[in-house]
């Protein structure tokens, strides 16, 4: 995957890779509008445009979202577009 460190994404300034894997990667970015920073999962737009795998990752999305415990990063964003499909979570240090 090529890196995204630099792009601004609907709102989200991607920074540092923290993690990837065969489904795309995970970046340290910042929302300005809430000035907080996030961890932003991209998926890759093969996968992000695959039907089953937009049902899967919608679902997943929504189970997530309405998750309430201390020990569940919270979701606070997704989206999808013809670049890929994106996870807005909490950004856990040294997780």
């Amino acid at each position: 995957m090529k890196d995204a460190r630099g792009r601004i994404i609907k709102g989200y300034e991607l920074h540092e890779r923290i993690g990837a894997g065969g489904f795309g990667a995970v970046y340290r970015a910042y929302q300005s509008t809430m000035g907080r920073e996030v961890a932003v999962k991209v998926i890759l737009p093969h996968y992000a445009n695959h039907p089953d795998f937009i049902r899967r990752f919608e679902a997943e999305a929504q189970i997530i979202a309405r998750l309430e415990h201390p020990h569940i990063t919270p979701l606070y964003d997704y989206w999808r577009d013809p670049a890929g499909a994106y996870l807005v979570m909490r950004l856990l240090r040294g997780g």
